[in-house]
């Protein structure tokens, strides 16, 4: 008889064991003990079975023909993938870990609601600190010289009496430390068995600043006249109609959007896999400065003052921009911007248009569309892989100087420019007097055109005698009746 693996049975012991801890004692952090741990699930299961067969051997039993069957290697794999992917997704996302954590106690818990609600005289010009851990706040300022919040508490407990007490331990309070008013949820009274979240509906004095620091949740603040700074791991941040300085710190963020600022913005996420998705600037009147990595759609608006970008491939400044500038993952299309404009890129297809004042561009792979307005300045745009579309404006002033190494050019815009072939690329030159124009594509065609002339027309259809023709059986002929 072929004997039977108690491997499998061991492992499903050890893992009911390691919940059934989870349960009794919730603070132990089981899910960080699977992301360090789990090899040594392997190395268990390696061990169990190298010892049977061990001991079938030493009893002269039937040994099974392979030592570990096919289905126990194909939990194997998937245990390793499985096991791989979180522990670099933990690295990768650091929040993600204690989300994952978060989520899981509610499984095991109950969620019991809490009204909340506090008011203090601060005067008009308080410091306001908002220490909310883990929850949502909606700021608003007011005509007034109070603070005001209401609204509402959640904690996951395994019972009403466990709840009851969280909440005792955990008042909301508004005290004076120094020059600051501090709002305290208290959530880091609490032990690691219950969690908490705080949803608040807070009204400042309009011209107070606010400086609000969270873990894991949203920021909604409008119509201040002070300053406000958001410093969080995860968090969605909403700005509108702010008087001051605004600094947003974060690790990780679905959206960052501010609009109507007048002060100088500074948003900054980690720059670690895909910190950042969306992110909207618009109607900014100081400088703007963005760092991090960003995997969705970033729009910038309005900007009175220069803007900085520096992603993890990406580096963009531009002096104004009373159009708008706007990047997804492989494109970049401006309009109406103010030079130095100046890109320095990976992989990405660029479309800008109506500019003014020097232009700098340089990409590894992707397409060059440029339209610069009638008076421009400088522009030098280089790609190694791809084509480039140059529109000039009729009558504008420049030096040209087009280059392809493996490619063809097409002149479009006739005298002053000269064509040349230059082995398999080609050279287009010419003067008129204004500044230095330099486009160049290591593989790929140029199109230097005149704006206002028709765009390329799209090529030719095949000629259909090399098109394939579905030849059609001839007709049967109808038997003639006799």
């Amino acid at each position: 008889m072929r004997p039977r693996s108690i491997a499998g049975p061991i492992i499903l012991i050890a893992i009911g064991a390691l919940f059934l801890l989870h349960n009794l004692w919730p603070e132990i952090a089981m899910f960080d003990i699977f992301l360090r741990y789990w090899p040594y699930l392997l190395i268990i299961w390696g061990a169990v079975r190298l010892v049977e067969v061990l001991v079938w051997a030493g009893t002269r039993r039937a040994l099974p023909p392979a030592g570990v069957s096919g289905g126990e290697w194909t939990i194997v794999v998937l245990l390793c993938v499985f096991g791989t992917l979180l522990f670099w997704g933990s690295k990768w996302a650091p929040s993600w870990n204690s989300d994952i954590r978060v989520r899981g106690l509610e499984i095991f818990g109950e969620r019991y609601e809490f009204p909340v609600s506090a008011t203090k005289e601060v005067g008009k010009d308080a410091r306001v600190v908002l220490d909310l851990g883990r929850g949502n706040a909606r700021i608003v300022g007011t005509d007034g010289t109070q603070i005001t919040i209401n609204g509402q508490k959640s904690i996951n407990s395994y019972d009403q009496n466990e709840a009851n007490k969280a909440d005792q331990q955990t008042p909301l309070e508004i005290v004076s430390v120094g020059d600051q008013i501090v709002i305290r949820t208290n959530q880091d009274k609490l032990d690691g068995s219950r969690r908490m979240s705080n949803d608040l509906d807070i009204s400042i004095p309009r011209s107070a600043s606010i400086e609000g620091r969270g873990r894991y949740g949203d920021f909604d603040v409008r119509d201040l006249d002070g300053g406000v700074q958001v410093t969080s791991d995860n968090a969605g941040v909403r700005l509108e109609n702010i008087g001051g300085a605004v600094k947003v710190d974060l690790r990780r963020s679905d959206i960052v959007r501010a609009t109507k600022i007048k002060g100088p913005v500074s948003v900054k996420l980690s720059t670690r896999g895909r910190a950042g998705e969306d992110l909207e600037l618009d109607t900014i009147e100081g400088p703007v400065t963005v760092a991090g990595a960003f995997s969705g759609e970033l729009n910038f608006r309005n900007l009175a003052k220069p803007l900085r970008f520096e992603g993890v491939t990406t580096e963009l400044r531009v002096e104004k921009t009373p159009g708008f500038v706007k990047m997804a993952l492989g494109n970049l299309t401006a309009e109406n911007v103010q030079g130095p404009f100046h890109l320095t890129s990976g992989t990405r297809d660029v479309n800008v248009r109506d500019f003014t004042g020097n232009l700098e561009i340089q990409v590894d792979r992707g397409d060059l569309e440029l339209r610069p307005a009638r008076q421009s300045g400088r522009i030098d745009a280089r790609t190694r892989n791809g084509e480039v579309d140059l529109v000039l404006p009729s009558g504008a002033k420049f030096d040209l100087n087009a280059s392809t190494s493996r490619g063809e050019i097409s002149n479009e815009y006739g005298a002053p420019l000269k064509l040349e072939t230059v082995g398999r690329g080609a050279s287009l030159r010419g003067s008129n007097g204004g500044p230095p124009v330099t486009v160049t594509t290591d593989r790929g065609s140029i199109t230097v055109r005149r704006a206002g002339t028709a765009e390329p027309p799209a090529p030719p259809a095949p000629p259909p005698s090399i098109l394939p023709r579905k030849l059609s059986p001839p007709p049967v002929p109808e038997p003639q009746r006799q």
